[in-house]
């Protein structure tokens, strides 16, 4: 079975119980005493930046330590792993160690005092980690082995280190092991995670722990280093900005890299945030997708684009891995060797930079912001297919088109590709033949998914038209409640088939407050008797529905003249609001008044989002006050006519760019 990967923040003393073996094809060590040094450096000076600063949980992140398991040097509770990528920092990390030993006796009990991982070179005479030989090279062992020739000199080059430079060992000590940093080789369970989280808020190095599947072929993780963030858990995102902001690459000018890596960090935490406003999000992105870095989402666009230039190379990867991101990343930047490194980040940098700027326009420009949001959700809205893959395809699509055509002809592609989603045929075809359809006639019992892409068409116009700087429709909150179910703004009728007894009960209580109201109690105060009666238990209502439908038939009857409600219109837009499912069963069968107070009252409560069209209907604030239509609890003829010329205006806007492909 092949053994999960692994991809973590370790502590470096983690490692201290551990057991690693450099594989004889590995080159060996070959730091010279300019790579030790620059360590030693970056060591020291996030050393003095944390001395000034409370646990925090920040920390500097070594070179990620690539390993796979050695199954034939490890037993059961002996686990030795093979190191792939990371053994010039290790094998520093081992030696600079070994410097501190005394140090460490004085400070640390336990492990932490003489405790260090074990190191084996394959293959190699390599017991001069064991005997320390490399304290007092011998010269004929270092003219012998090559690998103990540069560690021994390295291990120099510490020594000197320190005496030039009179840095106290202990500062460097202490940021390598924290002096509350508690050991977690014996523990499992939740004392295992509880001290892991204590351990998290200490400032300190660590390294990027990479555990490589046992049965895949093990690749070098391509190095990268200087990732100084807390307790964000590490993603594909994270490992990117690590590659995008290291500067032990650069081979020159090292001061101004360092300044150029701080500003981008600070633009990319800038994104960040900027991403974190639910508006924004939500003009792109699903409720369910929420990755820990929102980032992500920028990254993902990039890299798709990288890996097209890539894809001519030997490179053949997922697009739906996990680190797919940080595969092309990886690759494209590469490992310096022709010393482009600093200018391939900068290639990548201005990707991230123009893909956000676009994303930020579309924000900001109100046009942009409704007509995208609206687009990308009726793309989803009951789409069994549009998977994330296909939306990040949509936004490729209409980022391509936003870089090609002007603002105006930009909203133009838009209206069009929304035309296509929401444009209703004049006709019908029934069996043999053609019959009239279109918006008047489209219903809630054939369309009923059309209907709501029109309704929400609708609602986000009524956002859109303000063009306030404030105003933007919340498609997070549409999406949150999911406000896709069709409201009879007048109740429909009601129909006895599979209506239990005691919703018919509540439908009474409703309809006799309702007549009382307006005067027309006494017209049917024996057949609500009668239909009492007739709903007393189970075996009355089993016995007498059909008399119960009868006298349920009059009293719908009477309301639907009352608003003048023809049957024809009752399924239609004329009749029609959105709400959440919740909120429809709410609603039931009460009179219009009634139902804008229990949108009013569960809005109020965050129980829903009452959208603005919704609210205008209940209102009757498309028609103008007449005496036909002055009654608040009926939603009259002249209300009706309003509300459906007031959708079909903004259908035809968009309709009149409906190109049929």
């Amino acid at each position: 079975m092949e053994e999960e990967r692994t991809l973590r923040i370790t502590h470096v003393a983690d490692l201290f119980t551990m057991k690693f073996n450099i594989p004889s094809y590995q080159r060996g060590y070959r730091w010279e005493k300019k790579h030790v040094e620059a360590l030693l450096d970056d060591l020291y000076s996030f050393a003095i930046q944390m001395k000034k600063m409370p646990r925090q949980g920040k920390f500097y992140c070594i070179q990620p330590l690539a390993v796979v398991k050695n199954n034939a040097l490890s037993s059961e509770n002996n686990i030795v792993y093979d190191v792939i990528d990371g053994q010039q920092r290790l094998t520093t990390l081992y030696l600079l160690l070994s410097y501190l030993e005394d140090d460490r006796r004085f400070l640390y009990e336990g492990t932490l005092k003489t405790s260090v991982f074990s190191l084996k070179y394959e293959s190699r005479d390599s017991d001069f980690f064991e005997n320390k030989d490399f304290k007092n090279p011998n010269i004929s062992k270092a003219i012998d082995n090559i690998d103990f020739f540069y560690i021994a000199r390295a291990y120099k080059t510490i020594v000197s280190w320190f005496e030039e430079k009179a840095v106290n060992p202990i500062v460097i000590l202490k940021v390598l092991i924290p002096e509350n940093y508690k050991d977690t080789s014996t523990l499992s369970g939740d004392e295992l995670k509880r001290v892991r989280e204590e351990n998290d808020k200490e400032n300190d190095v660590r390294f990027i722990w990479y555990n490589v599947p046992v049965k895949k072929n093990a690749d070098s993780i391509e190095v990268f280093s200087q990732l100084n963030y807390g307790k964000t858990p590490l993603t594909a995102t994270e490992l990117v900005k690590a590659l995008l902001f290291q500067c032990d690459l650069y081979t020159e000018d090292t001061a101004l890299m360092h300044e150029k890596s701080f500003r981008r960090s600070c633009e990319w935490d800038a994104m960040e945030k900027q991403l974190q406003d639910p508006f924004m999000w939500a003009m792109l992105m699903p409720a369910d997708y929420n990755p820990v870095s929102r980032i992500t989402l920028i990254l993902s666009l990039v890299c798709k684009e990288l890996y097209g230039e890539l894809k001519s190379s030997d490179l053949n990867l997922q697009e739906t891995a996990e680190d797919f991101n940080y595969q092309v990343c990886s690759r494209y930047l590469g490992t310096n060797k022709d010393g482009r490194y600093a200018e391939n980040v900068k290639e990548v940098w201005g990707k991230i930079q123009s893909v956000y700027t676009a994303l930020y326009n579309w924000y900001k420009d109100s046009d942009n912001y409704h007509l995208i949001g609206l687009l990308v959700w009726l793309r989803e809205f009951k789409s069994r297919d549009f998977n994330q893959s296909k939306r990040f395809e949509l936004v490729k699509q209409l980022m391509n088109e936003y870089k090609v055509k002007s603002k105006e002809q930009f909203s133009d592609y838009l209206k069009e590709e929304i035309a296509r989603l929401i444009h209703v045929e004049e006709t019908k075809r029934i069996e043999d033949r053609d019959i009239p359809w279109g918006l008047k006639r489209i219903n809630y019992n054939d369309e009923p998914d059309k209907m709501v892409k029109i309704l929400v068409t609708f609602n986000i116009e009524e956002m859109r038209k303000r063009q306030e700087e404030s105003s933007r429709f919340p498609f997070h909150l549409l999406r949150k409640y999911n406000i896709t179910s069709l409201e009879h703004i007048h109740p429909q009728n009601l129909n006895l088939d599979n209506i239990k007894r005691d919703t018919l009960n509540t439908w009474l209580e409703v309809k006799e407050s309702n007549l009382k109201q307006l005067g027309k109690y006494e017209k049917y105060s024996a057949r609500i008797v009668k239909l009492k009666d007739y709903i007393k238990d189970d075996d009355a209502y089993k016995n007498n529905k059909s008399a119960a439908q009868d006298i349920i038939n009059l009293i719908d009857n009477e309301f639907d003249d009352l608003a003048n409600m023809k049957e024809e219109q009752m399924h239609t837009l004329y009749n029609m609001a959105l709400v959440d499912k919740k909120t429809n069963s709410a609603l039931s069968n009460k009179l219009l008044d009634e139902k804008r107070s229990v949108l009013i009252d569960l809005h109020s409560a965050g129980e829903t989002y009452v959208l603005p069209a919704t609210f205008k209907a209940f209102s009757k604030y498309y028609s103008t006050v007449t005496q036909e239509n002055v009654l608040p609890k009926l939603w009259t003829k002249p209300d009706r006519e309003a509300y459906f010329k007031a959708i079909e205006r903004v259908y035809t806007n968009y309709d009149k760019h409906y190109n049929k492909k």
